[in-house]
């Protein structure tokens, strides 16, 4: 591990290679701060928005959502090719796009 660099696996994901690659960037640029899990989990979901913007800025193309922590357990419903879990060092970090939508 490289200068206390932190670890970071994809456990589980079906984003494409470069999306996964962004995930990973975008959790050492907060990560690295000691935030609270919550904060962390806020702050990568507004720089994933940023970086992959929603095409229609409509609720009813999907939301992406973040959950971090040490101990969870989730079911969640996703759009295809829109979800990774994945760790760094102990801690679990998911990320999905769902339609969260009355209107459907």
């Amino acid at each position: 591990m490289p200068d206390g660099a932190p670890v970071i696996k994809i456990l589980k994901s079906d984003h494409s290679e470069d999306m996964q690659e962004d995930i990973k960037k975008i959790t050492l640029q907060f990560y690295k701060t000691g935030m609270p899990h919550k904060d962390l989990a806020s702050a990568i979901k507004q720089e994933w928005d940023k970086v992959h913007p929603p095409a229609d800025n409509k609720a009813t193309s999907g939301v992406y959502h973040c959950i971090a922590g040490t101990n969870f357990a989730v079911s969640v419903t996703h759009e295809t090719r829109c979800a990774t879990y994945w760790s760094v060092d102990n801690v679990k970090l998911l990320l999905f796009k769902s339609k969260d939508s009355p209107f459907d």
